[in-house]
């Protein structure tokens, strides 16, 4: 009964984002309940006290970092939901940082040097973020970094991983520049 109310979740949440979900269907069919643990990292993506184009940049840089094809997309289609600018996603997409505005460049560059753990450059950008948005804002840019990098982990970890594509924004495909 359990997997069947997950798969019907999980399919609406297909319909809904044109998103390829069989490596949540496997999870599903493994154990209900390794779905569920999984399912908690929504908590972590769920914090969102920092400007909306600086975490959307910073989670798809982080994303990006880790696939290059249906998981972009899907922040894509979850980001224009919220509002983002095509513009600034094409931005962020292509790594051109001028077109991006002054809140998603923060975010990007933060993520890149985050993610290549260069503290060198992240730690005046962290500064930066503190100083504008506060610490809170710091907070909900590093768990947007963590929990888009869980994603294609584990899809691809049970064998569901595809190959870079274009991502489509407003309907116009965009090739992705790897993070």
């Amino acid at each position: 009964m359990l997997r069947a109310i997950l798969r019907a979740v999980v399919g609406r949440f297909e319909k809904r984002y044109d998103y390829d979900v069989s490596y949540m269907r496997e999870l599903i069919d493994i154990d209900p309940a390794a779905f569920l643990a999984f399912g908690k990292v929504q908590g972590l993506a769920g914090y969102r006290k920092a400007p909306l184009e600086a975490l959307t940049a910073a989670r798809l840089t982080a994303t990006l970092a880790e696939d290059c094809g249906p998981c972009a997309q899907i922040v894509v289609r979850m980001a224009e939901e919220e509002g983002v600018p095509p513009a600034v996603l094409k931005a962020i997409l292509t790594g051109d940082e001028a077109a991006m505005g002054a809140d998603a460049a923060l975010g990007w560059k933060f993520a890149r040097a985050s993610l290549a753990r260069d503290m060198e450059t992240a730690d005046p950008l962290r500064d930066e973020i503190v100083r504008r948005w506060g610490k809170k804002a710091l907070a909900a840019i590093a768990l947007g970094i963590a929990s888009s990098r869980v994603y294609p982990a584990v899809k691809y970890a049970l064998g569901h991983g595809k190959a870079c594509s274009k991502v489509q924004v407003r309907g116009e495909a965009v090739a992705p520049k790897a993070a």
